[in-house]
Order: structure tokens, then sequence, then C-alpha cells
């Protein structure tokens, strides 16, 4: 095949990328958008998109509040930028601004909500019940809202030598400084870390370290430690050294440097804690600490007097410990008498009472009547609350737990009856008793918990010999359990002991991090919950800089000078810091360093609450574990779940659109881009392969598992991390408090350890950051990582075969098969022992740290064969020989015969090839359901299995399945198995357009891109084809939407996605068919409109007269399709029969004409298209041959007679109406069985005629026909009711009535400007009768015939039979029915006449109407066709319905409940009309006009959320026909009707008109 386009040369930086957040409904985010994350790069420009929906909850005057610097000023967490939502003419509401600065930001929106509770000012539109009017407000008082606070978090740019370090391309590994020795002497260190291939260093704390020597436990945190130093410092000599360190790190190692943060705590014996004791939680500041303070200072006497007491120091086993805790309850939990800090005093109670009984009053009528209603448990309930308090108590003092006296005594009087005092005191006792019960239960419960954790922790600490205490005797200085308070010297003896007993720090096992364990409602210190850091002071920070202002301002000064060092931080024990402290130094750490990178580790044990940490503090990575994996599957789950996504996953390209941004900051310039969606994510992950806090993996694993264990953290895509010593070999965990060695300096680091194999581990994660592709295998003892390039498909393929414990030489293990895909060795080694004699003396020394003795081998190649199966070519991977536990090699992959530049090649071209499509090809290229298909070609639509049939067979068929499926990237799906199986569905793709091409030549241009792209796309691997066909669809897709809208010139267009979606609808119901057309000779490729898919497609059933014109105004006028509207208009006023327009079309051929209807829609959609088209009024003059040249006589369509004269449109038009006004009556040409099988033979009778003499109403129909477009004909012979219409709606019907008028007044205003030839008709009894006396009699009569008032006293001025009356302040559906009943119906009907002849209603009436009609008949989607209180009300349609039930029998309920969608439209236009010039006609100040108007186009916007979230979901991409009750599907219902869409796009045509005014006007007022 020829190529046909040429391949542009791809730009060389990317698009401005608009990243676009969909609100919910009420304004709130998403719960899968939760965590929002925004990439941030140095090359691509991006910015941050939200999105509400207009008439949903949050549109009025909707705002986003954020407190990202809008305004370009510094960034302060508390000060928040307002931005209004832009109206832009769209049924979305959009709120946009550049993204440039990285870090954590919240957003919140504000609007306003009606307030349908206020009494503010009111109006009688009325009313909403029959019996009891109520009132609607045509202005409304609205309540502010605000949604709650949300958060995005920007990345920062990390850079190293000039280039971007992406965070999946960070190799970081912890050092602990004072193991590097002086910091002259670390470049050696430094140096050996960048040959091993780390670009990130995270140096553990290098602060003067407090008295445990614990690099955690800082002494000062503004002072770095001074063993760093060759000889003393000063502290800017210091920070100058750390500079230049950090400066040639950067620069000459290509290393960033990292930080940890220590904020919760400082060293016990910090000097500045003497001064400023307030730091800490004291007894002063935090009393409900003294029971706590009381038992650890007994705990600690009773450590130190253990031998006094008779009881044994050591303890080896566990009866021992029962032994010590029995002395623990003896010595030491008994004398404290703990429980005086829960009970109230019962003697100190009663002689506070018996001092207030004389003076307390005599009685309390509360305690009366609450103790005379409640017995029991209530009654001491009640008693507790109202004589103790239910004030929060913690247990601060002895006793402090009180009664109020004189309430006790008032009860006292009433418990006693008013009896003696003595009595009442002695009662008293008994009462005070029953009331301590529960604080004695709380008691209890405490000391049990004591004596567990005292317990539990001395079995842990004595009896685990990995524990510092074991073998340790208990005395004073290894106390029984380690102390939680320290006692500090105090600087001044002016300051109270109180002051100076401060909290330990430690923390809980599955304790809450938000909650503060040493705050007032916690008894984690007295209950000994907290796993104590003796050597740690908690710091009291309060909850601002005002609650610890020397505290704040020290932490800050030290979280400064380290922000201005280093790249990025660590937070140290970070699940316990103070979040709103964490937020505070962070923001002061990026006004220095905008870039700095944040990770940390949480034991929250919840995703949401970690959650909380990373969006609020801004952690740009959290630490996760590898060394917490206990055997391959774990470890296989844990490197699948940090990052990436499957091989083969669908294009993110597909999910974004071409778009553009509007640059507030540069006069509202406008930036093309690609709006893509903002996807929610797991908080970014750095995988360690082991911490500094973790055990080696020769403690918990094996020595030779170090490297499987670090080769599979590798290949995760995200950033990992690793300590030194692990590449080392160390062989145990190094305690950072106890160790006191050093690091070897490692000349050549290559060759200790895993040395070289680590390096180009290391190596290579940098390299493959962009590989964002990963799968994941495991199989017996082997863990395969495969990482993919998404573009260029080159990937690395890793094996590795653990060594956990038990590990054996020959694990069974299938060899991969890569298909389609060629494999080129890498590197593959094995981590061994060495045997004992090959220790090195050097390696053994007191002073140096050194690891286990280990041989780390090179192995041979894997075995690489390519073979060639039932799937294609594949190439098959042998492991090599010797590849035992401890192995790992490494592959490079590519894909055979694929181009590297595919993406590309696929997305471009797609708008050249569619340049020359018309809109009959663009329908053949998008839409086309199965029957379409067959008629025209012979093939139907595409049947995927598993999902069956798709509903269309052109691209919209396809993204069905497609715009579920790229979203959520789901491979699974049964369209992506069957893609995966075989390439028939990108035959069928290009092989259909084919076909189509001798209709629409210009389809073989679309079809030579798709064949040029299937010939490449071909040559990948099966597995890899949903990700190309989506890709290439996807591409296609859009050029195609984009060439059809840019057809369609129509205002309305272009304006938002749901007027596209409906705009769109044109081009899927108007396509050309071979069985069907607007004429019998229709040339090949004119296009007829479908009434409706897909039941309304081909043959006689597409082209319906009343369908096509009601639809016709939305889907051709106001889309700009003024030639398609012209030829539809004329093909039907060539059928002109009887002065009617034909109901059924049939092409010319063999039209019927049972429609009283469809000629006064025809009508209308004339009267349209002069107002709308350009030179409209010209059309009248068009002429028309006459497919019955007499208008009256059959002729064969093919007869010489046929088309043998001709009229103008404007003499067609005055034929219709003079027929209507001498009255017609005739017989359906070839009435009977073959006509119409189910009707009866008086049926086909039609009759027609004008009551001049009283109302002017046109009039027709009988009980056996139904002449409108509730036209359902009974068929079931077992109910009865065959050839029995359900609606005949004989008489006049309110619609038509409408219609007529609205033609009447289009006539009488032509004829005044002399635009129309004629000036009237002649009445059956030959009286001349203007348009203007004609119009003016339906005026005159349509009210008193047609209102049912409000008062039944009115009824006589209106014509009504009160008897028959079913519902009040209505118009009547008909007037003159045969069953008069059936004029009282409440129908949707009215919504029409009142949209296209709104001067018929009296403007109070119709809005009581209106009102009743959103009260009654709106559904969610369309409009109940009749009132629920109506007796034949049946709301489900089923067409198959077998029943004898005469209402329901075969679907005759068509139009007897189901809600149909498009009166909804006549509903709302009908509404903005009358409630917008009512509102006009009554409002006063400009400002109360405008908001009100608002609050009517609100309502009405919010009527059609439904329907925008309908037509995106549906799988026709259109609106139904109808559904049943409620909104719920109807199985029998065209998926996508016509008028359903294109009534709408009317309503929104006027609405946009109507509403750009008020808004215009809204903003000069604000």
């Amino acid at each position: 095949m020829t190529t046909r386009f040429s391949t542009p040369a791809q730009p060389d930086s990317p698009p401005f990328m608009v990243w676009n957040l969909d609100l919910n409904e009420d304004g709130t985010t998403p719960r899968d958008k939760s965590f929002i994350r925004i990439p941030s790069s140095l090359t691509q420009s991006c910015a941050l998109r939200f999105r509400v929906l207009i008439g949903s909850t949050a549109s009025i005057d909707a705002r986003l509040h954020t407190n990202y610097p809008l305004d370009g000023s510094d960034y302060q967490r508390t000060k928040f930028h307002s931005k209004k939502f832009n109206f832009n003419h769209q049924t979305e509401l959009i709120c946009e601004f550049r993204v440039q600065r990285p870090g954590p930001y919240q957003y919140y929106l504000s609007y306003k909500s009606i307030d349908d509770d206020a009494d503010d000012r009111c109006d009688a539109i009325v009313c909403a019940d029959d019996c009891n009017p109520t009132v609607e407000r045509a202005y409304r008082t609205f309540k502010d809202r605000r949604t709650p606070t949300a958060y995005f978090l920007v990345d920062p740019q990390l850079t190293l030598g000039g280039q971007s370090l992406p965070l999946d391309g960070i190799v970081l590994q912890s050092m602990s400084p004072k193991w590097l020795g002086l910091m002259k002497d670390w470049s050696a260190q430094l140096a050996a870390s960048s040959k091993m291939g780390y670009n990130m260093i995270h140096f553990i704390p290098m602060q003067q370290r407090g008295g445990s020597d614990s690099p955690y436990s800082l002494y000062d945190q503004l002072e770095l430690s001074d063993d760093l130093f060759e000889k003393p410092l000063k502290r800017a000599e210091k920070d100058t050294r750390l500079r230049e360190m950090l400066l040639e790190m950067n620069h000459r190692y290509r290393m960033l440097g990292v930080t940890d943060m220590v904020w919760n705590h400082t060293a016990y014996n910090s000097k500045w804690l003497c001064d400023h004791p307030e730091a800490g939680f004291n007894l002063e500041n935090s009393p409900h600490l003294r029971s706590a303070f009381e038992l650890d200072t007994a705990l600690s006497e009773f450590s130190r007097d253990l031998s006094d007491l008779g009881l044994n120091r050591m303890v080896h086993s566990v009866e021992d410990v029962e032994q010590l805790m029995a002395g623990v309850d003896k010595h030491v939990v008994q004398p404290l008498r703990l429980w005086e800090f829960y009970v109230i005093d019962v003697e100190t109670a009663i002689k506070a009472v018996d001092e207030a009984w004389d003076v307390a009053a005599e009685t309390e009528p509360i305690a009366d009547s609450k103790l005379s209603q409640l017995d029991g448990d209530q009654r001491t309930e009640w008693l507790r609350s109202h004589i103790v308090g239910n004030q929060a108590y913690t247990l601060s003092e002895r006793y402090g737990r009180t009664i109020d006296a004189a309430r006790t005594a008032a009860v006292l009087r009433v418990l006693s009856n008013n009896g003696s005092k003595e009595e009442a005191l002695a009662q008293l006792r008994n009462l005070l008793d029953l009331l301590n019960m529960p604080y004695y239960r709380e008691y209890d419960a405490d000391v049990e918990a004591i004596m567990k954790n005292i317990s539990e922790r001395v079995k842990y600490e004595r009896l685990d010999q990995g524990s510092w205490k074991f073998g340790k005797p208990i005395d004073d200085n290894y106390k029984i359990v380690d102390p939680l308070f320290t006692t500090v010297e105090a600087s001044d003896s002016s300051i109270p002991d109180d002051r100076l007993h401060l909290a330990n720090n430690g923390w809980i096992w599955g304790g809450n991090p938000l909650d503060n364990f040493a705050g007032p409602q916690s008894k984690a210190y007295l209950r000994r919950e907290v796993i104590v850091w003796g050597d740690c002071v908690k710091l009291n920070y309060g909850e601002k800089p005002e609650d610890n202002p020397w505290l704040w301002e020290h932490m800050r000064q030290y979280t400064l000078n380290m922000a201005r060092v280093f790249h990025g931080f660590r937070i140290d024990n970070c699940h316990s810091t103070p979040i709103e402290l964490a937020e505070y130094l962070l923001d002061e750490a990026r006004k220095v360093n905008p870039n700095l990178y944040v990770i940390a580790e949480l034991f929250t044990g919840s995703e949401d609450t970690d959650r909380i940490f990373v969006q609020r503090l801004g952690i740009n990575s959290l630490i996760r574990e590898a060394m917490q994996a206990w055997d391959p599957h774990e470890m296989s789950r844990l490197a699948h779940r940090h990052g990436g996504r499957p091989i083969g996953s669908l294009a993110l390209d597909c999910l974004g659109e071409p778009g553009f941004f509007t640059d507030d900051e540069h006069g509202g310039a406008r930036i093309d881009g690609i709006v893509a969606p903002l996807s929610g994510s797991l908080p970014h992950a750095m995988f360690f392969d082991c911490t500094h806090d973790n055990e080696m993996p020769a403690q918990k694993r094996t020595m030779e598992d170090s490297l499987p264990n670090a080769a599979i953290v590798a290949m995760t895509a995200c950033a990992t991390g690793s300590t030194r010593g692990y590449d080392e070999l160390y062989p145990r965990h190094l305690n950072v408090v106890h160790e006191h060695r050093r690091y070897a300096v490692l000349d050549d680091p290559l060759n200790v350890g895993l040395g070289e194999a680590k390096a180009r581990i290391n190596r290579l994660h940098r390299e493959i950051a962009q590989y964002q592709e990963v799968h994941v295998h495991q199989e017996s003892e082997y863990v395969t990582v495969h990482r993919v390039h998404p573009v260029t498909r080159e990937g690395v393929l890793m094996i590795a075969h653990c060594a956990f414990k038990g590990a054996t030489e020959d694990a069974p293990f299938e060899n991969p098969r890569l298909y389609g895909t060629a494999a080129a060795p890498e590197f593959a080694y094995r981590l061994q022992s060495a045997p004992p004699d090959s220790l090195d003396s050097s390696m053994t020394g007191d002073e140096i740290l050194h690891g286990l003795p280990s041989v780390l081998k090179e192995l041979d190649a894997p075995g690489i064969f390519k073979h060639t199966g039932s799937s294609g070519m594949y190439t098959e991977l042998v492991l090599p020989r010797g590849f035992g536990p401890g192995s790992v090699l490494v592959v490079r992959t590519r894909l055979v015969d694929f181009k590297p530049n595919l993406d590309w090649k696929i997305r471009t071209c797609a708008d050249e090839a569619v340049s020359k499509l018309d809109l009959g090809a663009l329908n053949v290229a998008l839409y086309r359901c199965d029957a379409e298909e067959r008629d025209t070609i012979g093939d139907g639509s595409y049947n995927v299995p598993g999902l069956g049939p798709l509903p269309y067979c052109g691209l919209q068929g396809w993204f069905t399945h497609l715009k579920h499926i790229i979203p959520s990237n789901d491979l699974g799906h049964p369209l992506c198995a069957h893609l995966r199986q075989g390439w028939w569905a990108l035959d069928y793709v290009s092989g259909r357009l084919r076909k189509y091409s001798k209709v629409y030549p210009q389809l073989d241009s679309l079809a030579d891109w798709f064949d040029e792209r299937w010939t490449l796309v071909k040559r990948v691997p099966n597995f890899m084809l949903p990700r190309y066909f989506a890709l290439t669809m996807y591409t296609a897709y859009q050029a195609l939407l984009g060439r059809a809208l840019a057809l369609m010139p129509g205002e309305i267009v272009g304006r938002s996605r749901f007027t596209n979606q409906l705009a769109l609808t044109s081009v899927q119901l108007l396509g050309h068919v071979s069985s069907t057309g607007l004429r019998p000779d229709s040339q090949v490729g004119t296009c007829s409109m479908s009434a409706g898919l897909p039941h309304f497609s081909t043959h006689h059933m597409r082209c319906w007269g009343r369908d096509v014109f009601i639809a016709l105004e939305g889907l051709l006028l106001v889309t700009g399709r003024f030639d398609e509207a012209r030829e539809h208009i004329l093909a039907f006023g060539s059928t002109l029969k009887h002065g009617l327009i034909p109901n059924l079309l049939d092409s010319g051929r063999s039209p019927r004409y049972n429609a009283r209807d469809a000629t006064w829609f025809w009508l209308q959609a004339v009267q349209s298209y002069c107002m709308l088209a350009p030179d409209g009024l010209k059309l009248l003059d068009v002429s028309v041959k006459r497919r019955f040249p007499d208008g009256e006589t059959f002729v064969p369509w093919d007869s010489d007679k046929a088309y043998s004269k001709s009229s103008t449109i404007a003499e067609l038009i005055q034929e219709i109406m003079q027929r209507h006004a001498q009255g017609i009556k005739f017989r359906e040409w070839n009435a009977g069985p073959n006509l119409d099988s189910q009707m009866r033979d008086e049926g086909f009778d039609v009759s027609i005629d004008v009551d001049f003499a009283h109302t002017g109403f046109v009039s027709g129909g009988s009980q056996w026909n139904c002449g409108t477009w509730m036209d359902k004909m009974g068929s079931s012979e077992k109910a009865g009711i065959r050839g029995v219409p359900a609606t005949p709606r004989d008489g006049a019907d309110i619609e038509i009535v409408g219609l007529q008028k609205s033609t009447l007044r289009w006539l009488s205003e032509l004829c005044r400007k002399d635009q129309f030839y004629s000036k009237g008709v002649v009445s059956a009894d030959g009286t001349s009768i203007s348009y203007v006396q004609w119009d003016q009699l339906v005026q005159t009569s349509f009210e008193k015939h047609f209102w049912v008032p409000l008062d039944p006293n009115e009824d006589a001025a209106y014509n009504v039979n009160s008897s028959l009356v079913n519902r009040r302040g209505i118009y009547r559906d008909t007037y003159g029915a045969t069953a008069e009943w059936a004029d009282y119906q409440f129908r949707p009907n009215i919504s029409v006449a009142m949209t296209v002849a709104p001067e018929l209603f009296d403007p109070e009436h119709a809005l009581i109407c209106l009102h009743k009609i959103s009260a009654v008949l709106a559904a969610p989607l369309g409009m109940r066709t009749l009132d629920p209180r109506d007796m034949r009300y049946r709301p489900d349609y089923d067409n198959s319905n077998d029943s004898d039930d005469p209402l329901v029998a075969q679907g005759i309920n068509y139009h007897q409940g189901p809600e149909w969608l498009w009166p909804t439209s006549y509903f709302l236009r009908a509404r903005l009309i009358f409630l917008h010039n009512y509102i006009k006609t009554r409002a006063g100040q400009p400002s109360e006009l405008t908001h009100a108007l608002r609050t009517v186009y609100h309502e009405l916007h919010a009527h059609m959320v439904n329907l925008k979230h309908h037509i995106s979901n549906s799988a026709f991409a259109g609106l139904p026909e109808l559904t049943n009750h409620n909104g719920s599907y109807c199985r029998d219902s065209c998926e996508t009707q016509a008028w359903s869409s294109g009534c709408l796009l009317m309503a929104l045509h006027e609405m946009a008109r109507l509403e750009s005014a008020v808004h215009d006007a809204l903003a000069q007022i604000n």
C-alpha cells in the first residue's frame, strides 16, 4: 500500500496541559479523586481547571477559593484567593489557573443555594395544591454555602546537573553522620555512593546529640555536632562547612541531600529545657498527667528498692515476671491509692451538702419533674449529670471530682420527700456510693491495663535476647520499665517543681496519630500504653505559635537552617508530630526552598489517615519497606503496588482532547493545549530495600536475599532507597544509639558486597524512570518484573530468585515467553556466602563497620531462543546454570519490527484524512445502526464475544465501550480480550468504509489512514493490540467529531460538551439508506432523518412527518444545517394531499395521511426556517413538484401524472389553511388490513374542520383513530382492545390549537408586511375570513375553553363540567372530545402551546399551570404523559405484555404515564418564557431583576443535569424516546430519538440568547 499521509515531525516541546477536575453536583471533590497529585516538569507548563455543571447545586455564584497564590504573591496557608467560575455561554462553569509553584494547596467552593424556607419577598405565582394553594417565589433568597476543604499537591522540580530528576528516578541512600567520621573526610564516602549509582543521600540528624548519644535525641537543634569537625568551631563556621559539603556533593558527585527533621521531641538533657520547661508537657500546663507521674515515680522507687523488698533483680522466666508483677501490685499500685483521682470524696461531699442545706432552695421544679419520670439507670444517670456535671474530667488531682452542693441539697429534698436533713444526708451517702461505682470500675479497668502493659513490656525487654535490657538487673540504671517522665533542673529557684516534671516521648501501638496521646483526653501515660523513648522529652506546641512562642520560633530557625542547605526533608516520627506544627514549619521551609522534597514514613495503619498527612503537609513520597515482606508472593505484591501501569496500558493520550486555557495573568490570552482529566492516585512511594530502622536480610531472611531484594525494589516504578551497609552486607541492623564504629572508606565499592551488581541496578533504576508500564509475576521462589517505556516500547526485564529462608536451588520455574519481543542480555549475578577461611583480617576490626564475607558471581547470560508459534514469534528465556537463591538477571527487551514513533504516527494526519468528509460521510464513519448498515451495504454491526453487537457500526459504537475502558485502563474488558485474539476488529473498521466508498468516495481517504496504521499495528504482539487499537480509534474519533462540529455553524454548537453531544445527534440521525429517502428517486448519498434509532431506521418507518418537524428546528436549524432543513421541508411539502402533510413519508411512494398534527408541525418548521435561515423568507417562493397533482387523488409515484404539477411553498401553505377552513373529510387510500392490520374500518375515515361560529379551533378525529403524537392503537385480542386507540384525543387538541395560533399570527404578520399573497380563507359556508380575524377568534376563545380554574365558583365562566374535573389550576388537554372526561386529563401537551403561542395564555394562569406541571408531570428525564392521579395512569411501557389487562396489554399505555423526553424541552421553554416575562414586568431594581432571572435559569439548568449525565453515558450517545416510571430504563424505547435531542437544542438556543443578557447584567452589577 502506498503511503498517502506524510507524518509531520514531532514537536520539540510537550503541549500545554490543562488538568481538568469535574466536581460533584454539590461542588465536592469525587471520592476517587480525594488525592490529587499534579506532576511538575521543567519542560511542560500546565494549568488546573475545575468544572461544575450549570444547574447543579453548586452552580449559583460559584467561586473557587484556594491558598494557591493566584495573584503571584507569597504563599500563606491561611490566605485564600477567590476566583469566579466563568459562564462563557456554556452549560458548564469553569475556573482555571496556571500551576507553577510546587507544594500542598487547599481549595473549596463557595456558592449560593436557594433558600426555600426563607420568609422573604413573595409573589403569587401560586400554587402547588388544589385545596391549599401555596406560594412559589419569583424572588428567591439564597443561603451561602461552602464545600469541605480539599487538597492538591504539586510535585517539586528536582534537578541534577541541569537535568530534571523525576521522582521515579530517585535512588537514595541513608547514612549516619556520626559513622561517617569528620566532615572533611566525607568526600571519599560520597564518591563511593556516587559510584554505586545513588543520586540522593539521606543524612540521619547531624545536630548535637543528647545524653543517650542517639542522633534522634537532639541536644541543640541549632548546632551541628562537634564530633563532625576536627576542632571546635563556631556555629556559623559549622553551617558554612555543611553548605560547602552539600554543594560539592551536588556538583561533583551529582547527588542531592536530604536530612531528617526531628520536631516532635528534644533530648531529655537539652539545656534550653531548663529555661523553657513550658516547652514540654509538665504537671503545671498538663495537670492531667499527675496520676501518671506519681505512678512512674513509684515504679522507679520500686526498681531501686527491689532487693529491700525481697524480690529478685534478675528476670529469667515468665514465672519471674509474675512474681515481679505481684510485687508491683503490692508495693506500688495499692499504696498509691490511685482511685482517689477518680472518685468523689464521700465525706467531703456530705459535709458540703450539710453546710448548703439551709441556704439551698427548698424545692427544685426541674428535679421534681424529672425524677418523677425516670427510674433505674436512667434516674441515676440524670442525677449524675445534674449534680456532678458532664464536663470533661481529667485525673489531675485526688478527689478532684466534686458535686454541686446546693443542687444536691435541692435534689435530696425531693428524694426524701422533704424529710429531715439527717435522713437526707444518710440517703446522700448511698447515692454517692452509687454514683462512684462507674468511677471505681474505670479505675479497675485502668489498673488492669497498667499491670498488663508493664508485664508485657518486662517480658519483651528481659526475655527477648534482642533487647538491650536482656540479661541486665532491675535497678536504677535498668528500671523495671523506662521512665515516662524526665525532671529537669530549674534555671531559677522560683520555678515550681510541677513545671520541671516533663513527659517523655514515645509511641502507641495502634494509636490514632491525629490524637495527642499526652493531651487531657488521653490516659495513655497512666495506663502505660506509651512505648517510651526515655531519652526524649515530648514537646508541647499547642496548636499555633501563640500557644508556645519560644518553642515555635526555635524550631522555625532549626527548620530554616536545614532548608537553606538540603534539597529535602525526611520528617522523623511524622505520624506523631502535631500536624499544625508540621504545616507551619514546612511552609516556612518552602519559602527559602520552594522545591523542597519531603518524605516521611507513616505508621497510621490507615490509607485515609495517610492521605490526610500527605495532603496537608505536602509529603512527596511515603516510605515503604521491602523488608516487611515475608515471602516471594508478598514481595511481588509490594512491587506491584508501588507504582506503574500494566504493560500494554491504554495510552494516556486517549484521555486528553484539544482545548485551550484562558490565561488571566496575561490579559485573557488563549493558550492552546490538551485538556485531560485529573486521575486520583495513591501517594507516591519511596520503596526501600532496607531502611536504617530495619533488620538486615541476614537477620530476617538470608544474606543471599540481599541481591534479589534490591533488584526487585529497583525495578519498581517509584523512588527507591537503601541504607548504608546494605550493599556491604552488614550482618545486623545498626543501633543508632549504641553503635560507635564507623563506615569503611571503600576505594573500590564495586568489589565489596553487592558492589557491581547493585551499582548497575541503581543506574538502571534512574535510566528507566520513564518506563511506566510494569508487569510483576511471582512463581514459586521467583519474582519477575518487566518495565516498559509506554512510547518506544523498549523494556527491561528482571528475574530474581529470592532467598528467603528455606529457598531451594532448583525451585520450579517456567521459562518466560516474550511474544513479538526480542531480548538482549544485560547482566546476571548471584550472591553467595564466602567460605569462612576467606575472611580478611582487615574486616574484623573494632573501629570499622564491615559486612559479611560473600562472593558476587557473574553468571552466564540467560539462554535466548526465538520461536514461532500459533500466536506468532516469541522469545524464550532460559535461566543460566547456577541461578539459585540469591540470583538476578536482567535483559533488555524491544518489540520486533516496531516503529519507535508509532504513537506519534498514529496521532497524526487524522484531520487531513477527514478533511473532505461531509456530514453524510461522517454519519457513516461515526454511526449507523445495524439495520441501516444492512440496508445499505449488506453487513451488520460488529459482534464482540461476551458483549454482543455494538450499538453502531461506526466509531461511536466502539466508543460505547472504549469511553469506559480507557479512563479505567480496563485491560480485562471483553473487548480488550477479543482484540488480543486477532485482527478482525481492525479489518472491520476500515473494510466497512471501503464498502461505503461507492456512496461516499471521500471515505477512501479515511480508510487509507486506518489501513496505513493497521499495517503498523499488526506488527506489534497481540497483547499490545488493545493499546494501539484504542489510540488509533481515539485519534480518528476526535478528528471526526471535530470535523462534524466544524460543519455545523450554528451558534449553539461548540458552547459546551452538552450542546456538542446534542448537535452530534444531528449527524447521528441524518444519513443515507438504500430503502428509503426523501423522494422516490433520491440520489445516492441524500440524507433523510430517522425518527429514532434503532427502531425507525429503514423503509417506510424511517421518516415521520411529525417527528421530523418537531425535531427540525433543533437538529437542523439551530445547528446551521439549513440545506438539509430546506430539503426536508420541500420533500414533505411535495407530498401534500387532502391539505395534510403525511405522517409516514415512505420516500413519497405511498405516504400515509393519518396525522392531524404533522401538518401544523410542518408549518411551524417553515415559520422557523423563514426566521432563522439566511434569506429564509425566500423559501416561500420555492417551487416544488407535487407528488399528487390535484392534492386529492392517489396516483402511483412512477406514473406520468406524479410530479406533473408544481406549487410554491406559499401556495402549499395557503392550500393547507384553505382545506382546513372548508373542512377535510376522506378515507385513507388503501384502507384495510394491508395499510393497518390493527385499525377498525371506521378508523380509516379522517375528518377535520374548524368551528368558525364559536372558537376558530381546528378540530377533528374520532374515537377510532388517533391523529396526534399520542397514537398508540390497541392490538390485543385477549384484552379486547384491538382497534381501540388508547388516546384518540379527538376534538381540539391543545398543542394543535397552539400551533394553529402560531401559524395564524405569523401569516397575519406576513400579510401586514405584504409578504404573503393571500389575506385569508373562505369557510365552508362561503364566508371570507382574514388571517387576522381567524387569529383573533382563536385568541379570544382559548382561555374560556381550556382553563380549569382553581376556584370551582369560576367554572361556568370557562365552560367547565365540574363533575369531571380531576385537577384544578391546569389547562385541558382537549376540547370537544367524544369522551368528555378525556378533555380534563392533565398531560404535558400544554407546554407545546405555551411555547409556540404564549399570547394565548393568561400569564397568571400559565404560571399556576406550569407550577403544576413541574410538581406533577416533570420526571427525572422526561415528562409523565398522564397525571399520576388519573385512573388510567400506567407508567411502565412493555410492548410485549401479553396480559388481558386492557390498560397495559401489548403496550396500550404507551402515552398513559411513561415519561417522554421531547415535551420536557417545551416545558423548559414555557417556563423560560413566562417566568422571564413575569419577572421583567414585576421587578424593581436591575439587581432584583437579574437575580430573580438567575434563579429561573438555574432551575431550568438543574432540570437538565440528568439529561447531561444520560447522554454522556448512553450507549447510543443520544437521548431516548421515553423512560418508564421515574426515569427507569424502558427496553422498548428508541435509544436515541430525533425530537428528544432536537427539542432540547431548541430550548438551549433560546435559553442562551436570553441568559447571556442576564449574565452580562450580573457582571455589571458585581
